[in-house]
This record gives C-alpha cells, structure tokens and sequence, in this order.
C-alpha cells in the first residue's frame, strides 16, 4: 500500500506531502483544485510518461516521492531481488525526477532503474483507474486476457502446451516460406556456401593444432639454443664429475653404513637410489632429445606455411580453428538444405499440416476449458453488475472462431452486454451511458482487483455520471474493495465520502503571487462542512450540513 507521498514543484505544487491510510481515502475538493495534478504525481511514481510541463515554473526540476509497504506483495520482493535491489525492511522508497529539459531518473531504494523495471515492479503493487480507463473495456481485444486472468492455474498447463505448439507452427511456416520466397537467391548462396565450404574442407582442420604447430615452430626457431642447453644438460650427467657417478657412490657407502647401524639410515638409502635412477633416465631422455634437435629449415617452412594458411581462415571467417569446424558442418547442413529443396519443402509441408493438426486439438480442449471458467466469470459479473443498481442487465461472454489460429487460441472472445431488459445483447462499445460503462468497469476491478496481488488501487473519479441509488451502490462496493486493498479515489460523490476511512480535502491557495495546492485531512465539522458542499455545491445551508451528518452517523454505525 501507498504509505507517503511527497510532492516537489510538481506543476502548481510547491511542497506537499500526503499519508495515506488503510482502507478507503476519498480525495475531494473543487473543480481545478488540483486533485488530477496529484493523480498525475502518483503515475509517475508508477512509470508513466513524463514531461516538462510538469516542473513548476522557474524550477529545474520537480521531485515525486512514496513509500510502500510490500509485505504483503511476495511478487514484488521477487522481482526487486532479481534486479539486486536492496529489501532490508518491508518498506519501498520510489523516486522520480523530472528536469526542466524533459528527461527523467527512477529510483528504487535509493537505485536508479530503468522506466521498464519502474513499471515492472509498480503494476504489482498500485493501479490506477480513471475517467478513460474505461475505454480499455470497449476493446474487444482485452477480454480474452481477462478470461485467463480469472481462470488463475485453471487450464495454465493446456494454454502453455498450446503456446509452445503453435510457436513451432509458426516458426515452421517462416522457415517454409523463407524457402519459397527466396528460391534465386538460395541458388546463389548456394555457390557461396559451397566455395566457402570447399575452402574450409581443404584445410582439413584439426582441433588443437594450432597451439601444437605454434609449439613446433618454437622449437625449431629456438633449436640452436635448444641443442646447447641439452648438451650442456646431458655433460652435467656424463662427464667425469657426474652427479650419478658421486649418487652412486653415496649410495654404497650409505649401505656400509646401513650393515653396521641397521634401520637408522635405510630411508635416505632409499631416497638417493631413487635420486640415481631419477637421473639416470633423464640422462637417456636428454639424449633422445639431442639427437632429434636440429634445424630442419625445410619443416619450420612447411610448419610456417600451415600456420598462415590457418591464420588467414581465421581473419577471413572472423573464427578460430575450433569454431571453423563446426561452421564447416554448418555449411555441410545448409547446402544439402538448399539442394534437397523439393524434398525439404515437402517434409516442410508435412509438419506444418501436423503442427497445424495440433493446435487445433489442442485449441479446442483450450476453448471448452475457457468455457467452464466464462461461465463462472459470467455470473461473477452479473452479479456485480446487477449489485450496482443494474438490476435487468445480462451479460454473456461470446466465443467466435476465427479465420486462423493465433497465440491466443482458436477464438476470440467478447464480452457482449444488454444494460437493459428487452435490449439485445451488445458489444460494449455500443454503450452511451458512461455511468453504467463506470459500474461495469467497477465490477470487473471488484473481481480481478482481489485476484491481482495489488496492494492499493486509486480511482479517478469513475463514479463520474453515477448519481442516486446508483452512487450508493458504487460507494458501497468501492468500500468492500477496501476490505482487501488499499483504495484511493476522487470523488465528486458524497456517497463515496462518507463511505471513506480517511477524507482528504484538495484545495488552492495564493501565495507571494504564485498559486500552489493545498491538502488537509478533514475530521468532525469540517468533513461535514466538505460533505455538504459536495451535496449542494457552493450553498450550503443547514439542511445540507444536518443531510450530510446523518449520511456520515449513518455509514459509520453501519461500519461498526
């Protein structure tokens, strides 16, 4: 939930700062007081887009601040974790900064992220709904997202394996297709896969062998040198004054030594005869080594030779040895790809026909499960519709086949409405009254707001056309909502204020000839006074103030 909200030459916002409580807050006040000014700071709390018109007048730069509690939000800690955001204490601090020249810096914790992790993590824990929210509801394309929100887990399971299905179906009909469209230049591609192939073939690469031919080279480039330090080696174990000469000798006199002082010395004995026979082999391996190292020119210039011709393929193709082996038989795949093109188009054919065969297998057993949970959703929200002083209206959840399988499945999906009795079904985009466009938005967030996770939803005046028993009901279920989330709304409504927990009054002021927003938490008398003017407007008289009270005792016995 929105704990805090700190506001800093944010438009005609010179410095405020707001706490928010649990339950309903109602934000009210008059017309161009500035609660969309506010409304507008919490959406950049949230990622949404930011400008410079923003930033009060004369500042370089407005600064929006809130913090949330997240203890509740286990989807938000995961994704702050997977981002290496510090969580130390079950509170969040979101900051954003918006210069006079446009741009923006988004912190979390005191980290700067990206606008996208802003929003990531933001849609997890507020949303907003306003006035034009509502239009998303109109768009048929947002319903069948709907249905799979709601479903939850239900049919999860059938919609991936439908998914990865038709990603294959996809996927295979691109690679069809990318054949059929460029048959000349698979032709011409063709002879350069095939020279490039050819090049690489002759080459006949060994893996390794280029540190074994940089090893050689070394050798033989260096065997002058090489040949005197094995000389000088071999003399050390050769000459008159041998080291395994004067071993050897230690060795008998350690044995004398052993016969007269048994077990005292019989370890060392040990330790110089394998110091001898240590040596003594090495003494036959630098012999090897002397009479196989000489210069041999015509080897180092054949060693030299392979080492270009590697070397050249390597800055031709821009890959080492090991990774031209495996392009070789890349090379090898796609040529016999291209020359068995027939044959590949037909086994192409065949397994889009299969996959094909598949998703619409797999997409009916999707679309009867998606049934069983529409029919649900579909008296969810009839009932919440009819609960919101739309007593006669129907809802059905429409399934149409479509021309071709999609991503989404094998139909689409569209909410169709009739507000009233003996008014056929309709798209709810055939629907004038914005009142009752406002109800049925309120009733589907009454459904999914509980499913989200969210922990605080802020609406802007949605209850705008809403009047008489129908605001009541509205007020009503904007006051269950609050039993599970947090919620925020601007209201002109005195239904919805006297529903609320915590009524803030949004209000201007000039001062030294500037204009700023003001805001103050209302309580006894003055929440009456706010109450009364939202029920009359500008003249309140003593009927409104004592209509306002009892509306006000009412809802608070009624909450006891």
């Amino acid at each position: 939930m929105l704990q805090t909200l700190s506001i800093k030459q944010f438009a005609i916002i010179d410095e405020l700062e707001i706490h928010f409580g649990d339950g309903l807050t109602v934000l009210s006040g008059e017309t161009g007081s500035g609660k969309s000014i506010i409304i507008d700071a919490i959406g950049q709390l949230i990622g949404m887009r930011a400008s410079s018109n923003y930033v009060r007048h004369g500042e370089k730069k407005a600064v929006i601040e809130g913090v949330f509690d997240i203890d509740e939000s286990k989807e938000a800690i995961s994704l702050l974790h997977d981002l290496s955001i510090d969580v130390d204490e079950d509170f969040l601090l979101v900051k954003r900064e918006i210069f006079s020249s446009g741009k923006s810096i988004c912190r979390i914790n005191n980290q700067i992220v990206t606008l996208h992790d802003l929003r990531k993590i933001m849609q997890e824990l507020l949303d907003i709904h306003g006035q034009h929210e509502t239009q998303s509801l109109l768009k048929q394309k947002y319903h069948l997202q709907l249905l799979d929100n709601y479903a939850e887990d239900t049919y999860a399971s059938i919609l991936s394996t439908y998914v990865m299905t038709f990603d294959k179906y996809k996927a295979k009909k691109k690679e069809l297709e990318d054949l059929e469209t460029a048959d000349q230049a698979l032709l011409q591609r063709l002879d350069l896969l095939k020279f490039q192939h050819e090049e690489i073939k002759e080459a006949q690469l060994i893996d390794g062998e280029v540190d074994k031919l940089e090893a050689d080279i070394k050798r033989i480039q260096n065997s002058e040198n090489l040949s005197l330090a094995l000389n000088n080696a071999h003399l050390t174990l050769t000459d008159e004054h041998a080291i395994t000469d004067r071993l050897y000798e230690l060795s008998n006199q350690l044995q004398s030594v052993s016969e007269i002082l048994p077990d005292k010395y019989d370890r060392l004995k040990e330790d110089v005869d394998q110091f001898y026979y240590t040596l003594e082999d090495a003494k036959h391996q630098l012999y090897d080594e002397i009479t196989n190292t000489e210069f041999d020119e015509q080897y180092l210039n054949e060693l030299e030779e392979r080492m270009n011709v590697l070397n050249n393929l390597k800055r031709k193709y821009g890959k080492d040895v090991n990774e031209l082996i495996t392009y070789q038989d890349k090379l090898e795949n796609e040529i016999n790809k291209i020359e068995n093109y027939e044959e590949s188009t037909s086994q192409l054919r065949d397994e889009i026909d299969t996959l094909y065969n598949e998703i619409m297998e797999i997409g009916q057993q999707l679309s009867q499960q998606r049934r069983i949970v529409a029919q649900t959703l579909r008296d969810h929200i009839v009932d919440e519709i009819q609960n919101l002083q739309m007593k006669d209206a129907n809802l059905e959840i429409s399934f149409q086949p479509l021309e071709q399988p999609n991503r989404e499945g094998i139909e689409y999906v569209e909410f169709l409405i009739s507000p009233n009795k003996g008014e056929p079904l309709k798209s709810l985009n055939k629907i004038a009254s914005g009142g009752e466009l406002s109800r049925i938005m309120l009733a589907l967030k009454s459904i999914f707001v509980k499913s989200r996770g969210q922990t605080a939803i802020l609406f802007d005046e949605v209850d705008s056309g809403v009047s008489g028993q129908a605001a009541q009901k509205m007020a009503e279920k904007m006051k269950d909502l609050a039993q599970y989330i947090q919620v925020i709304c601007i209201s002109h409504l005195p239904q919805v204020a006297t529903m609320s927990d915590h009524h803030l009054l949004i209000s201007k002021a000039a001062h030294h000839d500037r204009t700023t927003t003001q805001i103050k938490e209302l309580t006894g008398e003055e929440r009456i006074d706010e109450v009364a003017r939202m029920i009359s407007g500008a003249s309140v008289t003593k009927l409104t103030r004592q209509n306002a009270k009892e509306m006000i005792d009412q809802n608070h016995l009624q909450n006891q």
